[in-house]
């Protein structure tokens, strides 16, 4: 009696752990290994022919200007994400435990803030780029050029790798088991202070006040431009209404034009259509950037706020930290948007900007494939070289 007894209630007597580790819930582990196989593949594709076509020299079908250096500052950035965290994702996908060791436990998340955080900044840097080459012209023609963006993109880097250093200090490789020892990957929730710190801290840094200044810079753009439309609107209405009256009447009596002053007027009409379609031309693609890049902005708000938010409600116990059923699986989903935020700018620019297609097949055809005949990128506006560039330039080129 008293063996049948302790057989009902041994718990591990029926339980071969072997097995056990070798069994996959495929219904939970398909559709996290499917987005990161898909993040994966196309985020590696489109941000190497994103820097090729604005950074690499050799291959580069678009000229060096402040927005596309800040475009492949940021796709670098997605790509330090992608090849180096995303591998030890799918890994751990058919672990139980962590079994990476110590020194990848550390540098994986580290290296995610680092790619979150450089990514943010870049962003940033971009919108306030916009802010000065729309709303403040005159300055940004000293301001918005293309060695402040480099300098700009290289201490965006330094920054990201300081401003992440934190995550090396809350993130414990913890040991865990009696029957079966093993480690775990997790934040050091038994020092408790310095998770709640860190965890407001990323919220701060990467989501609420980068999205404070993006969104002032953004508005004051769309505001600007709003009131430009609105003056030219009226300057060409009261010129279409204006009827063609001759200045050399006088008294009511006319004086024929010669040959001369009528040709004169023809090429001064001419050259104002030309220069009413080249300005049209330039509102339209300046409007057509601005577009994109409140895109991207609000993509990456929407991918990496879920994650950003679940561990702060996590670190203060609103939410459980071990996660069961529906928090695991929503929780999981929040990691699987953040990472797909990688692949998402290269889809934006492909979409969105009749430009950037061109790029990515001009470098695809200039630098990888032999075959294929090179293609040169031809500006949609020709301007004098006297006139600065500043403000043109860095608005078209996306």
């Amino acid at each position: 009696m008293s063996n049948d007894t302790n057989v009902t209630l041994d718990p591990f007597l029926d339980y071969d752990i072997n097995e056990s580790l070798n069994n996959y819930e495929w219904s939970e582990l398909a559709p996290a290994l499917v987005v990161y196989s898909i993040t994966f593949c196309l985020g590696l594709t489109g941000n190497l022919v994103i820097i090729a076509s604005t950074l690499c020299p050799k291959l580069r079908p678009l000229p060096s200007t402040p927005t596309n250096i800040f475009l492949g500052g940021l796709a670098s950035a997605d790509l330090i994400l992608i090849t180096f965290c995303i591998p030890v994702k799918i890994a751990k996908l058919f672990s139980y435990t962590w079994t990476m060791g110590l020194f990848l436990c550390k540098s994986v998340h580290y290296m995610q803030s680092v790619s979150a955080i450089c990514s943010v900044l870049t962003l940033t840097a971009m919108s306030v780029e916009r802010y000065y080459a729309i709303v403040h012209p005159m300055r940004a023609q000293y301001t918005c050029t293309i060695s402040q963006a480099r300098r700009i993109v290289m201490v965006t880097w330094a920054a990201s790798f300081l401003l992440a250093i934190p995550m090396l200090f809350t993130q414990r490789h913890k040991a865990v088991g009696e029957k079966v020892p093993a480690f775990w990957c997790v934040r050091d929730s038994d020092s408790v202070t310095i998770w709640r710190l860190h965890e407001l801290y990323m919220l701060l840094l990467v989501l609420v006040i980068p999205l404070v200044v993006m969104a002032f810079c953004y508005t004051a753009i769309c505001w600007e431009i709003w009131l430009v439309m609105k003056r030219r609107y009226h300057m060409t209405s009261r010129h279409a209404l204006s009827p063609t009256v001759n200045n050399n009447a006088v008294n009511g009596e006319s004086i024929a034009m010669t040959d001369r002053r009528r040709d004169g007027d023809r090429s001064r009409r001419s050259r104002s259509r030309r220069g009413d379609a080249r300005t049209e031309i330039e509102s339209r693609t300046m409007k057509q950037v601005v577009k994109m890049l409140v895109a991207v902005v609000v993509l990456f708000a929407i991918c990496w706020s879920p994650m950003l938010i679940d561990n702060v409600l996590t670190s203060y116990g609103i939410l459980p930290r071990l996660k069961h059923d529906t928090s695991k699986h929503l929780n999981t989903i929040f990691q699987l948007m953040a990472y797909f935020n990688s692949c998402i700018n290269p889809i934006i620019y492909g979409f969105m900007s009749k430009h950037f297609r061109e790029s990515f097949l001009a470098a695809a055809c200039g630098g990888w494939w032999c075959c294929c005949r090179r293609r040169v990128y031809t500006p949609p506006v020709k301007r004098h070289p006297s006139v600065s560039q500043t403000r043109t330039t860095s608005v078209r080129w996306a």
